[in-house]
């Protein structure tokens, strides 16, 4: 069977409508396109009966499931020449899939494509603490050259050629594939293939997410202890990313005792994750 150009990736652990303004904007595209939509449903119920027979989607259920598991099993099932990824809780541009597609046939030298991610939740401090930690760096426009911080999963694409055939473990994706193609700068960045970013847990699910991000990180990933689990080393790397993004400065400066207190809520994660492995904490991630 021939390949489709473009597979999309998501994986939920929320059951429906939450996927609802995800797909709206990304299934007429795929569509478009005649690309393949896996989703990886953790909780069971993430889409409506109707997409059990739609064409352009797979559907992966898996109760109980974390998104690490889910992005590692519709890898594994992936057929597209070019694999994208996102979120749940992500709504992608409305030329997001054109967007990859030209951007790696302009540049075939990469093995990946990224792009900007933007803040869909910016009514709250916490919200801003919470996606500066994480995506400061990508607040376009995008530093091309930094090396502070890997591509994150809402916004990525692969070439089929970097994905293996056969059995994908959990957190690989992430956790090895995208920060070796970075070191690599195999990574391209595509100023226009952005998503928008909507989440806000309220302050102590924050801190509560980025601990359980720190524990995935490192207990999926088998690192030792080393002084990146500091939490000054943490929240240095955060704010020199942040240096040299276009994020709003106030919002920068009201956000950096928030940020170092994220900062140190990783670092906590990290060292429990070496010393005692990730327990639940993927299974709460989104």
């Amino acid at each position: 069977m021939k390949r489709p150009t473009l597979t999309v990736i998501l994986a939920t652990i929320e059951p429906w409508p939450d996927l609802e303004r995800c797909l709206s904007v990304l299934e007429p595209q795929v569509e478009a396109l005649g690309a393949e939509i896996i989703v990886g449903d953790g909780h069971g119920g993430a889409l409506e009966a109707r997409y059990a027979e739609s064409p352009s989607l797979q559907w992966i259920r898996a109760p109980g499931a974390s998104v690490f598991d889910l992005r590692a099993q519709a890898l594994e099932m992936a057929r597209g020449e070019i694999v994208a990824v996102t979120e749940d809780h992500c709504v992608v541009a409305s030329d997001w899939c054109q967007q990859i597609l030209k951007s790696l046939e302009d540049a075939p030298d990469k093995m990946a494509m990224t792009g900007p991610v933007m803040n869909g939740s910016p009514d709250r401090l916490s919200d801003w603490a919470n996606y500066l930690h994480t995506f400061g760096c990508f607040h376009p426009p995008v530093d091309a050259g930094q090396r502070d911080r890997c591509p994150p999963a809402a916004n990525v694409a692969y070439r089929r050629k970097v994905i293996p055939a056969g059995s994908i473990l959990a957190g690989w994706m992430e956790l090895e594939l995208t920060p070796r193609l970075f070191a690599e700068g195999l990574f391209g960045v595509c100023d226009g293939m952005t998503v928008t970013h909507v989440q806000s847990h309220g302050f102590w699910k924050t801190l509560l997410a980025h601990f359980d991000n720190g524990r995935t990180t490192t207990g999926l990933h088998h690192i030792s202890l080393s002084q990146r689990q500091l939490p000054w080393f943490l929240f240095r790397e955060t704010v020199r990313g942040l240096d040299r993004s276009q994020s709003p400065r106030p919002i920068i400066r009201k956000s950096l005792p928030l940020l170092f207190l994220l900062s140190t809520c990783h670092a906590l994660g990290e060292v429990l994750g070496i010393l005692a492995g990730p327990g639940e904490s993927p299974r709460r991630l989104r």
